[in-house]
């Protein structure tokens, strides 16, 4: 192995040409992959170094003001950088700024073989959520003391690069061979280093499967069902109450009479044979509480359960996690599956097929391959949400991702390894089978063709059931999906072999369908600048600020019918002429015996585009009664980033027909079911008010009254009275006063997106450098990445809307307020919630009180839930909006709530109060 020098610096800021100078240099130098001398040292500068980059390194002017010159500490660095590989984590930027630093001194540069531990971790660790250096330190394991310190990130990336190496070290032979062949555009040069590993590596066959040049991980051997063990569930159930055996089993147990009344609940609920649904409040332990029983009735009945949530986090949870538990407190194993959608896992044809093309020229593309090679040697599953890749682009995932046409094939070489397959065969052999709404709801949609025979369900997270069925019984589609295809089928590049065989075996039809497909476009182009128009005309912004208005077919929209049947005629020409060139090319196929990965992308291209058709086709030409169509336009990028969609108004009944009706046994359970204590809302909505139907509510164990201060403060204007901009005025102070008491480490939740963007604005510019302010929608969309920068810094605000309400979950001390600006009522003009109300005037009800206010209840109480969620965790929750007290209906989300006093009064003595409540009695404990 070759000598390493990992180097880290930390300066006054990104750009040297700009005046920015290293204010710290540390290094660790290996040799045989042993760490055998460091280096640190400040360096001094006359420099300013600004107040945040302060804040973030804890580096000050006193730090440096009698510190080395960096002349001074250049020639025993240039000594140890001879022959040696230059490290560091994000090299580009250390090597650049150290080689401006050089040459600035009089020094030749740094121009020997670099090595970037981001872009290896990457190939190493695929399945990595974050490629940043303390995350990666703490999920290895790595001693990591003080992150954006010199020192410390020199010495953790040296380890990394040990760790790194590690895993190369062990791949088989062919997963090497693949890396070389893709390395070239990599920006480390590790070509002899694979090349080492390669001469050094084996084949591993306990470990690994070698298969037409792929390395594949072996797949555990599914368990065998166990001898069954009688056993009564009561005995079981009395089992928890004994705490010192059961601490036995789980160091961290505490008893929760709450939980043991959900596990009897549940089981009685399967006993009858019946509907259940349970409210379980936060600390409940509900998990637990509905495994054990599931996975008792599976084993002792020989009866599945599938259990389905909403959220991938939970299902890998309750595989990874939850289940194990679960099992250990019984007297009889439990076979486990997880079963998502085709496309979620990753087609080894494919695969294949696209590794066998290394001429690529774009970087991310030949990263992403290399992380393929690599994954594979470590997954199970398949399943690409596994995966954190360098090209994360919609066509990169079809191009590797399972579906009918690539597993149509009856001679497919892959079958008997196919990741999909094998995921429905361990969920046919299954006690219990994991799942999510959306394939639970498609399975319905397609006659039960996806998950094994079942009759018991376990729906958690069952308060997003009726969302997600509006969502999967519709159907949507925007302009850029269209465009893509057609684009793609069309375009002369190096990668698109379909269009180079076409060109050259059928160039006359294959001409005429380029033409074809070009005046497609043109009308696909105009089709949505129509509805750009007909958006324009009456459309209210959304709750993200982009524009909605539901489809009402007046004399506008005849305008868009015209364009929309022009569009609709030439593609039924150019499909036609389609069909005639796969006729031609597959008379072609036969007679050659070849052309295998041809055959497989017209098919799966004709099917793609035709299943876009028909989308286009249901939602403007073909609508149905009892639905709902609308459109958003994006206020950003061109006038064509529109979006069509289409909903039932009403799944009750689909639900009760197509679902319930069909299921022995149901139990449905949230932390956020009822209101007003109530379960007629949640029943009436999921089409059960017509079966027998179980009720339970488990309080929180909890003790909120000492744990959460809940205030509102009675000097915030109204906003109907007095307007949005002195409403925007007075809860930007809000939250500036509190913001000063608390020193930040608040989540602001909104309703609106353009209220969020407006108080942001204010607020950033009363506020001083030292508190960091976090947008959803300003730095970034994503809410993991959002929240890890939240929970990053000390004095922090995340501003969140929408998605923000529910599933955050930040325990301990980074939280401690929470403030909503205002109570979370669907925005009126939202398309579906706007044709709901519609039926229920139409029959008579008030949309207000038997939909409105129930929504916006339970909204209102997930958002109270994201700041208490364990035992010790304390805090405040200020809602600015006075309806909760003046209003009549005010009452419905305070009795919703636990046994919390509400504290009212002026914000300045509120302030007083959070200040007693935070910082007398801290956060840490009760």
């Amino acid at each position: 192995m070759p000598r390493f020098i990992v180097l880290d610096l930390e300066t006054t800021g990104v750009s040297y040409k700009d005046g920015d100078r290293i204010i710290e240099l540390a290094y660790a130098v290996l040799e045989n992959n042993q760490i055998v001398k460091t280096y640190s040292s400040f360096v001094q500068t006359e420099r300013k170094i600004p107040l945040f980059v302060q804040q973030l390194t804890s580096i000050d002017p006193e730090d440096v003001r009698d510190a080395p010159l960096f002349a001074d500490i250049v020639p025993a660095l240039l000594e140890d950088m001879n022959d040696a590989y230059f490290v560091a984590h994000n090299a580009d930027f250390d090597l650049n700024f150290l080689n401006e630093t050089l040459e600035e001194a009089g020094y030749e540069t740094f121009s020997g073989p670099v090595v970037d531990t981001v872009e290896l971790s990457r190939l190493a660790f695929p399945t990595e959520n974050s490629f940043r250096l303390s995350e990666l330190a703490d999920k290895l394991q790595l001693t990591h003391n003080n992150p954006h310190r010199a020192e410390s990130d020199a010495l953790a990336a040296a380890e990394l690069l040990k760790e790194i190496f590690s895993v190369m070290e062990n791949l088989p032979p062919a997963a090497l061979k693949q890396l070389l062949g893709l390395q070239r555009l990599f920006k480390s040069d590790v070509r002899e280093l694979l090349e080492y590993f390669y001469e050094n590596s084996s084949d591993a066959p306990d470990k690994y499967e070698t298969y037409r040049d792929i390395s594949l991980k072996l797949p555990n051997k599914t368990s065998e069902k166990g001898e069954d063990i009688s056993i009564n569930f009561s005995e079981l159930l009395e089992g928890f109450k004994d705490v010192d055996k059961m601490k036995q089993i789980l160091p961290d147990y505490v008893r929760r009479p709450g939980q043991e009344e959900m596990m009897n609940f549940v089981n009685e609920t399967f006993e009858k044979n019946s509907i259940g649904l349970i409210e379980a409040g936060t600390g409940t332990g509900k998990t637990l509480a509905y495994l054990v029983p599931a996975a008792y009735y599976a084993g002792s009945e020989g009866k599945r359960v599938v259990i389905s949530t909403e959220t991938i986090q939970l299902q890998e949870q309750l595989l990874k996690q939850e289940l194990p538990l679960a099992e250990s407190l019984l007297p009889f194993p439990v076979r486990k599956a997880l079963l998502k959608g085709r496309s979620h896992y990753i087609c080894l044809q494919k695969t294949e097929q696209m590794l066998a093309d290394n001429f690529q020229d774009a970087y991310e593309r030949s990263i992403s391959k290399a992380q393929l090679v690599v994954w594979l040697t470590q997954t199970e599953t398949g399943d690409l949400e596994e995966l954190n890749l360098a090209d994360p682009s919609d066509r990169f995932h079809r191009e590797i991702a399972s579906d009918g046409v690539s597993c149509a094939s009856p001679d497919c070489p892959w079958f008997s390894r196919c990741f999909y397959q094998r995921a429905k065969k361990t969920a046919r052999h299954a006690d219990i089978v994991i799942t999510n709404h959306a394939l639970l709801l498609t399975d319905i949609v397609h006659d039960n063709q996806v998950l094994p025979g079942y009759e018991t369900v376990i729906i958690d997270e069952a308060h997003h059931l009726e969302e997600a069925a509006t969502r999967q019984f519709g159907t949507s589609l925007d302009y850029a999906s269209m465009a893509q295809m057609m684009n793609e089928f069309t375009t002369k590049d190096q990668d698109n072999m379909l269009e180079n065989w076409l060109s050259d075996q059928i160039p006359e039809k294959w001409n005429v369908c380029k033409q074809q497909l070009h005046e497609c476009r043109e009308e696909w182009n105009d089709l949505f600048l129509t509805l750009y128009d007909y958006a324009n005309k009456r459309g209210g912004r959304g709750e993200t600020g982009d524009i909605s208005k539901t489809i009402v077919h007046d004399k506008e929209w005849e305008k868009v019918l015209d364009t929309a049947d022009r569009f609709h005629y030439k593609f039924r020409d150019t499909a036609h002429v389609m069909a005639e060139i796969q006729f031609d090319a597959e008379s072609k196929w036969e007679q050659e015996g070849h052309y295998k990965r041809e055959r497989a992308a017209l098919d799966r291209y004709i099917e793609e585009i035709s299943k876009l058709h028909q989308q286009f086709r249901d939602l403007i030409l073909e609508q149905k009664e009892n639905h709902v169509y609308w459109l958003e336009r994006s206020l950003k990028g061109p006038k064509q980033s529109i979006t069509l969609s289409g909903s039932p108004t009403d799944v009750s009944e689909l639900l009760a027909d197509r679902f319930f009706q069909k299921k022995k046994r149901a139990v449905l359970t949230s932390a956020t079911l009822t209101v007003n204590q109530s379960f007629k809302y949640m029943i009436r909505q999921l089409g059960l008010e017509d079966f027998e139907v179980y009720t339970k509510l488990v309080a929180s164990p909890f003790n909120w009254s000492e744990q959460v201060a809940f205030m509102v403060p009675d000097d915030i204007p109204h906003i109907q009275e007095d307007g949005e901009d002195a409403y925007i005025d007075a809860i930007t102070y809000a939250i500036y006063e509190i913001a000063q008491i608390s020193d930040g480490k608040m989540l602001v939740l909104f309703t609106s997106y353009d209220m969020l963007k407006k108080t942001y604005h204010f607020l950033q510019t009363m506020l001083d450098e030292e508190y960091m302010l976090i947008g959803q929608g300003v730095q970034s969309k994503s809410r993991t990445k959002l929240v890890k920068m939240f929970q990053q810094f000390e004095r922090t605000i995340l501003f969140g809307t929408s998605s923000f309400w529910e599933g955050v979950d930040i325990p301990g001390d980074d939280l401690s307020v929470i403030v909503m600006a205002r109570l979370p009522f669907s925005p009126p003009n939202d398309p579906i919630f706007k044709a709901k109300s519609e039926q229920v005037k139409a029959a008579g009800g008030s949309p207000f009180m038997s939909l409105a206010l129930p929504q916006a209840v339970l909204r209102f109480k997930q958002g109270f839930g994201r700041l208490i969620r364990r035992e010790t965790d304390r805090g405040v929750v200020v809602v600015l909006d006075r309806r909760i007290e003046t209003a009549k209906y005010g009452k419905h989300f305070i009795r919703s709530l636990p046994d919390i006093p509400l504290r009212s009064g002026s914000m300045y003595d509120l302030g007083i109060q959070i200040d007693e409540w935070l910082h007398q009695n801290g956060k840490g404990g009760v």
